[in-house]
C-alpha cells in the first residue's frame, strides 16, 4: 500500500503509480487511466521515457533486485493530453501532413485553373454554338450578339476569335444554316405576297368575262326589248369569246397544277421539225394582235426529225410567240431557229427578238407562278401564266429552258434538248442524188 500523502499527490497531479512483475505485467496500480497499458516491454518502456510528449506522461521506473519488481511512476505533460489526443501530430508528420496538403492544394488549384482554361476555350464558343442553334429554333436567324451589339465569336474587323477558330467549320455551317433559313423564311414571305397578288389577278381576269356575261345575258333575258337575230347571234358571240377565256384561264391555272404535281406528256410522236415548226409559226402569227412579218423562220441546214409531244410544243410556241410580241413595241421581229447539235446529239429551238429586254429581277422571276411582270390587263388574251406553264411542259419533254436578256438590248430564249437524238436527213439526200 502507498502512504496516505503520495496517493493524494498522484491523484491532484493526475498522476499513476505501476508496479510490474519480472516479465513487464502489472501487479497492481493506483489510479492508471485506461488508456495506459497493463503490460509492457522493456523496449515500450524506453519509448515511453524517451518520447514523452507523444503519449502525454513523464515516466520515470525504478527496478527492485530483491523483489524482480519494477515500479512505474507516470506524471502528466503540461498540456495534460498525449500528444493522440492532441488536434496537432508530431513536428515530424506535421512537415510530412504540411507538405502532403500543400501538394494536394497546388494540384487542385491547377485542376481549377485548367478546368477555367477549357471552359473559357472550349465552353464558351460551345455555349455560344447552342444559343444559336436554340436561336434558330426560335426562328431568330441571326447570330447572337453581346450587349454591345458584336458577335461574340468575332472581332471587331471581322475575323474569327481565337478560342472559335477551332471550331470554324461547324461555325462556317451553323451560318450557311441561319442565312438558308433566313433566306428561305424571306422568300416564302414574297411568295405569299406574290401568291396573294396573283389571286386577286386571276379573280379580277375572271370577274371580268364573267360581267359581260352576266349582262349580256340580262339583256337577253329582258322581255320589254325585242331584240333582231342578228343582235342575238353579236350578243351570243361576245358571251362565247368571254366564256373561252374564262375557259382558257381555269385550264391554265389547272396545267400550272398538274405540272407541278409531276405530270407526263403522253405518247410522243415522231415530227419532222423544220416543217412542223413552220406551219405552227405560221398559225400563231395569224393572230391578228401580231403585226404582220413579225416572225421569222430559220430552219435548219437539213431535216431533224425528233419524237415529241406536239400539243405541248405548240403551246409553249404560243406562249413565247406571245410574249415576245405582246410585250414589245409594235415594230418587234421575232427569229425563230432550229439549231441541231453537233453529232445529232441535241437540239436547240431559239427565239430571238429585238424588243426592249429585260431587267434582271424580271429575268429571275419570270417564270414564277405568282408573279406577273405587267399589269392585269396588259394582255388582252394572257392567264399570266403562260411561262411558268412553258417551263413545265419543256422540262416535262425531258428539256430545258434558258434567257438571255438585258435592257435595250433584246431576248433570246433557248429550248434545248440536250439528250436528244436528232436525226437528219443528209444520208437521205446524198443516197439520192446518187
Amino acid at each position: 500500500m502507498l502512504p496516505t500523502d503520495v496517493t493524494d499527490r498522484l491523484k491532484q497531479l493526475g498522476g499513476y503509480v505501476q508496479l510490474l512483475d519480472s516479465k513487464g505485467s502489472e501487479l497492481a496500480s493506483y489510479n492508471r487511466p485506461a488508456s495506459v497499458p497493463t503490460a509492457y516491454t522493456l523496449y515500450g518502456l524506453a519509448l515511453r521515457n524517451m518520447y514523452n510528449e507523444r503519449y502525454g506522461f513523464h515516466l520515470a521506473s525504478t527496478y527492485d533486485k530483491e523483489t524482480g519488481h519494477t515500479w512505474v511512476v507516470s506524471l502528466p505533460n503540461s498540456s495534460g493530453y498525449a500528444i493522440g489526443n492532441k488536434w496537432l501530430p508530431p513536428e515530424e508528420e506535421r512537415i510530412i501532413l504540411i507538405a502532403m496538403l500543400a501538394m494536394f492544394t497546388a494540384i487542385f488549384a491547377s485542376f481549377l485553373l485548367l478546368s477555367l482554361w477549357q471552359a473559357h476555350r472550349f465552353g464558351v464558343p460551345l455555349l455560344h454554338m447552342l444559343t444559336w442553334l436554340d436561336s434558330l429554333g426560335r426562328a431568330v436567324y441571326q447570330e447572337p450578339v453581346d450587349h454591345r451589339g458584336i458577335h461574340r465569336s468575332r472581332m471587331r474587323s471581322g475575323k474569327w476569335k481565337r478560342r472559335y477558330r477551332i471550331f470554324v467549320d461547324v461555325m462556317h455551317s451553323i451560318d450557311k444554316l441561319s442565312g438558308t433559313l433566313q433566306r428561305d423564311q424571306a422568300l416564302r414571305q414574297q411568295t405569299e405576297s406574290l401568291r396573294e397578288e396573283w389571286i386577286a389577278g386571276i379573280t379580277h381576269d375572271l370577274k371580268t368575262p364573267l360581267v359581260s356575261i352576266k349582262g349580256y345575258a340580262h339583256l337577253l333575258a329582258e322581255p320589254q326589248y325585242d331584240w333582231t337575230v342578228a343582235e342575238v347571234r353579236q350578243f351570243s358571240s361576245t358571251m362565247l369569246e368571254k366564256s373561252a377565256h374564262m375557259e382558257m384561264l381555269i385550264n391554265d391555272l389547272a396545267m400550272t397544277y398538274r405540272l407541278k404535281s409531276g405530270a407526263r406528256p403522253p405518247e410522243s410522236e415522231e415530227i419532222e421539225l423544220n416543217s412542223w415548226l413552220e406551219d405552227a409559226l405560221k398559225q400563231a402569227a395569224a393572230d391578228p394582235f401580231y403585226k404582220k412579218e413579225a416572225i421569222l423562220f430559220q430552219a435548219a441546214p437539213f431535216d431533224v426529225t425528233i419524237r415529241l409531244y406536239t400539243p405541248w410544243l405548240e403551246r409553249i410556241i404560243n406562249n413565247l410567240v406571245a410574249n415576245a410580241l405582246l410585250h414589245n413595241p409594235p415594230d418587234t421581229v421575232l427569229i425563230v431557229s432550229v439549231i441541231p447539235g453537233e453529232g445529232g446529239k441535241g437540239l436547240t429551238i431559239q427565239f430571238a427578238d429585238n424588243g426592249t429586254g429585260m431587267d434582271e429581277n424580271t429575268v429571275n422571276r419570270l417564270f414564277e407562278r405568282y408573279y406577273r411582270g405587267t399589269a392585269t390587263s396588259a394582255a388582252v388574251n394572257g392567264t399570266g401564266l403562260g411561262m411558268a406553264i412553258s417551263k413545265g411542259l419543256i422540262e416535262a419533254m425531258g428539256g430545258k429552258i434558258t434567257v438571255e436578256t438585258t435592257l435595250g438590248n433584246g431576248t433570246v430564249i433557248r429550248l434545248i434538248w440536250e439528250e436528244a437524238v436528232a436525226g437528219n436527213g443528209i444520208e437521205k439526200d446524198i443516197n439520192e442524188n446518187l
